[in-house]
């Protein structure tokens, strides 16, 4: 055999034994029975904490008999079952890696999410969601206390990274157009007195605009925030001298809601006269939830 022959040979075991070592780094030698990952078979009833720890923050959700809390918030009810309904699916995981030196890489390790299920005192399920892969819902996540990795496609993805105001209900209230009777309105220094007489809304004396009421009262049906006041912004707020403020009464004069509002130069701030958590809304929106007297008058030639 010629030397430029057994150069050949040299190099081709070479590059055989690269490509060897390399597909047992990523993912050589797998154990058939663990070369597809499926999501733990865990239902809501089945879990009374769900603790998820991020390097931003950690998000403890806690069952309070059919709710749930989030770092000591009332929890979303619509958030939640996004996570339940993300837990539920049966989509499969591809095997990527069986080795551990690749943790680090793919964020599998103590910088990626940290995922616990818990029922009952017993643990149910333990997670870690690492680097995001290059499709649309899909990541890196390993079992914790195993080497293997897969390539998870789903919605946890995105749901296990949110923050907690996230997670937080944003309901400030909820009335039912139907059993409103009244509202008593101020805007700055002007206040109204919207009434419902027989099947007539009268703004004061002047006949209201019945669709201009129904589009107030719409407001009211299901009034969601757009975030939460942090302790440092609430610190600034004045809800003692709010700058606008309305009481939305029942056909009974019963009292159904109220609430208070405060500005700043980027948004409102609005919450219950007698306390509880401030919320935030836009601008525009607070103008819908109290307009001008004059927008609810009853139109010429109506």
């Amino acid at each position: 055999m010629n030397p430029n022959t057994l150069k050949r040979i040299v190099v081709v075991l070479g590059v055989a034994l690269l490509l060897w070592g390399l597909s047992e780094l990523m993912g050589g030698g797998r154990d058939e029975s663990k070369s597809v990952f499926v999501l733990p078979a865990v239902l809501p009833g089945d879990m009374d904490t769900v603790t998820i720890v991020k390097s931003s923050d950690t998000i403890v959700l806690v069952r309070d008999g059919d709710s749930w809390t989030v770092n000591g918030f009332k929890a979303s009810n619509l958030v939640m079952k996004r996570l339940f309904n993300g837990l539920a699916d049966s989509s499969e995981a591809e095997l990527i890696s069986t080795s551990p030196l690749v943790h680090k890489r793919m964020e599998v390790d103590s910088s990626g999410v940290s995922v616990r299920l818990v029922g009952g005192g017993n643990e149910l399920a333990s997670l870690i969601f690492g680097k995001r892969g290059r499709q649309f819902n899909t990541s890196y996540v390993r079992i914790t206390g195993q080497d293997f990795v897969y390539q998870y496609v789903g919605t946890l993805t995105g749901i296990v990274r949110q923050g907690v105001d996230e997670w937080r209900d944003k309901t400030i209230v909820m009335v039912e157009p139907d059993s409103v009777g009244r509202i008593i309105a101020r805007r700055g220094e002007r206040s109204y007195d919207l009434a419902k007489r027989g099947d007539e809304w009268r703004v004061g004396r002047v006949s209201a605009d019945t669709a201009a009421v129904r589009r107030l009262l719409a407001q009211y049906d299901s009034l969601q925030a757009n975030g939460f006041a942090t302790e440092l912004q609430m610190d600034s707020l004045d809800f003692d001298r709010p700058d606008r403020s309305i009481i939305i009464l029942g056909l009974q004069g019963d009292t159904l809601t109220q609430l208070v509002f405060d500005s700043t130069s980027s948004a409102f701030w609005v919450r219950d006269p007698a306390g509880g958590t401030v919320f935030k809304i836009l601008s525009w929106k607070a103008d819908q939830l109290i307009p001008k007297d004059s927008t609810l008058h009853q139109k010429a030639g109506n």
